[in-house]
């Protein structure tokens, strides 16, 4: 070798261009705001005035049921476990409600969320409360990621056009009148309601 050929400056590695790994550091950060993004809207609780996700889910004889069958119904969805005890103090006077309220409309829906090991519990959970108002069963947790559940008891009140009016994290009295007021109001309207929360 020359030389010339010798003494001719070659390019070190810092003087290369540095845009391809400028442009990879700021798709890696979109990537993770992206990703962080989606994983909160996931986590977002489920508001009032919103619609109310519909989900198909079996009965106890394994009919499939629709919540979108009772629109133009006002529809008491509550989510529950076997193993949950401010649930069993709840149902008596969920089962109470239903009795007085399903002539005027209203329509009460119990999901079950007990998983495939103590789906078992659940028929006989239900003949020693006398319960006759509807029960689902969820155990593979479908409604759990849609109406974004903390805990059970959750209880939703939707009106006639599938929107939520109401709703209520843990148990209640449901033969008091204050805690039926949202569904006393809804089952006296025959037409579209607003939002609760709208002024």
């Amino acid at each position: 070798m020359s030389d010339a050929a010798q003494g001719q400056p070659e390019i070190s590695a810092s003087r290369k261009p540095k845009w391809p790994v400028a442009f990879f550091a700021i798709g890696v950060l979109a990537l993770t705001f992206g990703i962080v993004w989606l994983q909160s809207s996931k986590y977002e609780p489920l508001t009032v005035g919103k619609p109310a996700p519909d989900f198909s889910l079996p009965n106890l004889d394994d009919k499939t049921v629709k919540l979108s069958d009772y629109r133009g119904k006002v529809i008491f969805l509550n989510f529950w476990a076997t193993w949950c005890k401010p649930c069993r103090e709840e149902m008596p006077s969920m089962e109470v409600m239903h009795k007085s309220l399903e002539k005027d409309g209203l329509v009460v829906l119990a999901v079950s969320l007990d998983r495939v090991t103590t789906k078992k519990d659940i028929p006989p959970f239900i003949k020693s409360m006398n319960l006759t108002f509807p029960v689902l069963v969820d155990s593979w947790g479908q409604t759990d990621k849609r109406y974004k559940l903390m805990g059970v008891p959750e209880t939703y009140i939707i009106d006639q056009d599938g929107i939520l009016r109401e709703k209520v994290i843990g148990p209640r009295d449901w033969t008091r009148v204050g805690s039926l007021r949202v569904v006393m109001d809804l089952l006296k309207k025959t037409g579209p309601v607003a939002p609760a929360d709208a002024t």
